[in-house]
């Protein structure tokens, strides 16, 4: 929320916020970025380097932290919009970090030599393909539950846990289906060479999907969080390239760069939630400590005990405050009807506040 007057853009939620001008060319910049890098190593992408099996269980650590906080970020907004997009997103980014600790124990000597969990040789190609494909269905379930989202869902622990629940008994299948089920899953790696997984269309199939979810995502006015989404699935393109389709073995410079690609991605969203709920934060500071300085003002205009307002709280006087701006807000043509809906439950909340004090 923003007080009247405040510098701070319209927009109340960051899954809701429009993207500025300033934000789109950064967000250019970085895909101009990234295709340049992604072209300047293409080429030797399977020049072999020395193997270093520790770099798998750092990367993924990394990653495994970014996806988390990601998704409890994305799980909080759901929880103020009570929208079932925003919480597929959460779902999908939950599902990153499930499916990244399988692949992580079971990678040939990570932890041991040859994987833990019960794995065998097809075991982490598989869980990389349903990693990386099955993350690209989220996104895309996201965006077309984006453009029918102006109905709140109700029962909202019970959709998180639902959400949650079904994310863990996902992973924790694909992960058995990977070993107990190995070897109803066709072959993809012969030693550290995965070439198959090209020449059998899987790798090219789980980067066209990604290439799906990112033109999904595609509109002329996005907001903050599908801007950055769009960055994400766009550096992730170069990541699956350079792993799974330029690249084609173990440790070899693909291999490398395009993990390093893949941990980069996963950065933006969550550095952009965090940047624009700071900002959020300190105009939602800003706007309470202008209402009780303005109540103060008019306080000690009236003198003590001068009028109504004197015998009236700070924070009911901070109330109306609050309903005189969503009334306002509601006023404006320029808002969308998920913007509406947030706007109009907000303000259903406060006069809810100021009733339940009788005035």
């Amino acid at each position: 929320m923003r007080n009247v007057g405040s510098p701070y853009p319209r927009q109340h939620f960051l899954t809701t916020a429009l993207a500025t001008r300033n934000q789109q060319l950064l967000a250019a910049a970085i895909c101009v970025a990234a295709l340049l890098g992604a072209a300047a190593i293409i080429p030797f992408a399977r020049t072999p380097l020395a193997p270093v099996p520790s770099f798998i269980p750092s990367y993924e650590a990394g990653l495994f932290i970014i996806d988390l906080f990601t998704a409890l970020v994305l799980f909080d907004q759901f929880v103020r919009l009570r929208s079932a997009a925003v919480l597929v997103l959460a779902a999908g980014y939950l599902f990153d970090a499930c499916m990244i600790v399988p692949h992580a124990l079971t990678f040939p000597g990570a932890f041991f030599s040859t994987g833990l969990l019960g794995a065998k040789p097809q075991t982490t190609a598989w869980l990389y393909v349903f990693w990386h494909g099955g993350f690209p269905f989220f996104v895309m379930g996201y965006a077309l539950l984006r453009r029918h989202d102006g109905v709140p869902m109700p029962r909202v622990p019970l959709a998180i846990a639902s959400a949650v629940a079904g994310v863990v008994v996902l992973a924790g299948a694909l992960t058995l289906l990977t070993t107990v089920g190995h070897d109803a899953l066709p072959v993809v790696m012969q030693g550290p060479d995965y070439s198959l997984l090209v020449r059998k269309g899987i790798s090219p199939a789980v980067w066209g999907l990604t290439l799906l979810a990112l033109i999904m995502l595609w509109q002329r006015q996005p907001r903050v969080t599908d801007l950055w989404l769009m960055v994400v699935m766009w550096v992730w393109l170069f990541d699956i390239a350079l792993s799974a389709v330029v690249g084609s073995a173990r440790f070899d410079l693909g291999f490398y760069a395009g993990r390093i690609f893949g941990l980069i991605a996963a950065s933006f969203l969550l550095i952009a939630l965090l940047v624009e709920m700071a900002r959020l934060y300190a105009g939602a500071l800003g706007a309470a400590a202008s209402a009780e300085q303005r109540f103060a003002e008019l306080l000690s205009q009236r003198g003590r005990g001068g009028g109504a307002l004197s015998r009236e709280a700070p924070e009911v006087f901070i109330i109306r405050q609050n309903l005189a701006h969503y009334r306002a807000r509601l006023e404006l043509s320029d808002l969308d009807d998920t913007q509406r809906c947030s706007i109009e439950r907000l303000l259903a909340e406060e006069e809810a506040k100021l009733g339940a004090r009788g005035v």
